[in-house]
C-alpha cells in the first residue's frame, strides 16, 4: 500500500505535468500562435520550474518526516490547475496584446500563466524520494525507479492528452478534471499517513 501510494503519485502528477505543458500550447495560441517561439517559451518555462521545484523540494523533503508536505504541495498545484480556465485565455490574449510584436511576449506569457504549477509539481519528487527511501545502500535505485515511474506519466500525459483528451474533451474540461484528480490525491494524502522510513547505512568494518 505504501509504494502503491508513492508510485500512484508519481504517476499522476508526472501525467498532469505533461499535459499541462500540451495544453499549454492550446491556452497561447489564440494570442501567440504556434511557431517555434511558442514552443521554445513553453519547453524553457517547464524546464526552469521543474529546477526551482527540485531545489525546493529537496529542501522541504530533508525537513519532512511524513508527507504532509507532499499532500499541500500536491493541493496547491490541482487548486491553480482549477483556476486556470477562468483566467488563462484572458490573461494571454492582454499579455499578446501588451507585448505586441516582441518574441519574447510568449515567454513572459508562459511564466505567467505556467510557472507556479509546474514549479509546484516540480517539488514532488523529491519529496517521494523520501518517502521511499529505505537505507542508503538503495538510494540510488529508489531514486531511479521513482524518476523512471514519473516519466511513464510524463510519456501517457503527452500521448493521452495529444491523441485522445484534445480529441475529445475541451480545453478548459481538461484543466478542470486534472486539477481535481491533484486536488484529490493531496487529500488522499492527508488522510493517508506515510512516515519516511530511511535508516542510516551500516559503519564500515562493523
Amino acid at each position: 500500500m505504501r509504494l502503491f501510494a508513492i508510485y500512484a503519485t508519481s504517476i499522476t502528477c508526472g501525467f498532469c505535468l505533461m499535459a499541462l505543458e500540451i495544453l499549454g500550447a492550446r491556452l497561447l495560441y489564440p494570442s501567440f500562435g504556434s511557431s517555434i517561439d511558442v514552443w521554445a517559451a513553453i519547453i524553457t518555462v517547464f524546464i526552469l520550474s521543474l529546477s526551482i521545484g527540485y531545489v525546493i523540494g529537496g529542501r522541504i523533503a530533508d525537513k519532512s518526516s511524513d508527507n504532509r508536505a507532499l499532500a499541500w504541495i500536491v493541493l496547491g498545484a490541482g487548486v491553480l490547475y482549477l483556476t486556470l480556465p477562468i483566467y488563462a485565455l484572458s490573461a494571454s490574449e492582454a499579455l499578446g496584446d501588451a507585448m505586441g510584436d516582441l518574441r519574447f511576449g510568449v515567454l513572459v506569457a508562459g511564466l505567467v500563466l505556467f510557472l507556479l504549477p509546474s514549479l509546484l509539481l516540480g517539488m514532488v519528487s523529491p519529496v517521494l524520494v523520501k518517502l521511499a527511501f529505505v537505507s542508503a545502500e538503495r538510494v540510488g535505485r529508489t531514486t531511479g525507479t521513482l524518476y523512471a515511474i514519473g516519466s511513464v506519466g510524463n510519456v501517457l500525459g503527452i500521448l493521452v492528452t495529444d491523441y485522445v483528451l484534445l480529441e475529445h474533451v475541451p480545453l478548459n474540461a481538461n484543466l478542470l478534471w486534472m486539477g481535481c484528480v491533484l486536488v484529490v490525491t493531496g487529500l488522499l494524502h492527508l488522510a493517508l499517513r506515510l512516515q519516511a522510513t530511511a535508516t542510516p547505512a551500516p559503519a564500515q568494518g562493523a
